[in-house]
């Protein structure tokens, strides 16, 4: 590792050990980029009682499967670059690529646990 001094013009190597036990630096898996394990990230838009939820990997979701798995549960509509599904107080803004914004709520742990219900983990 090395630390740089931008003001100075100064580099100073730094010893790193590495523990052998370790699954990232000592045997070389990196299960969150290779695998997308990291799941779901999160956004709470302020002011907005919405939260952006994202897969850590871009998807493409099937809009038409979408609606139909979404119209018996509530009010669905799309402009074929988004669906909006509407229910029980919540409104989910659905992109192409997995994101989505989770209006009526500003709990990430409940914007997840509606997009995993309606959208798919």
């Amino acid at each position: 590792m090395v630390a740089v001094d931008v003001w100075q013009n100064h580099f100073t190597a730094i010893p790193v050990t590495r523990n052998p036990e370790c699954p990232v630096c000592g045997q070389g898996v990196f299960r969150y980029l290779d695998d997308g394990e990291a799941g779901l990230r999160t956004t709470s838009l302020c002011g907005r009682n919405a939260v952006q939820v994202s897969p850590d990997r871009g998807i493409k979701l099937d809009f038409s499967n979408l609606i139909n798995r979404l119209k018996p549960l509530g009010e669905v509509s799309t402009n074929g670059f988004l669906v909006t599904f509407k229910t029980n107080g919540y409104e989910l803004v659905v992109f192409g690529d997995g994101r989505a914004i989770i209006k009526g709520t500003d709990d990430e742990s409940k914007a997840r646990a509606l997009y995993a219900r309606y959208i798919g983990a």
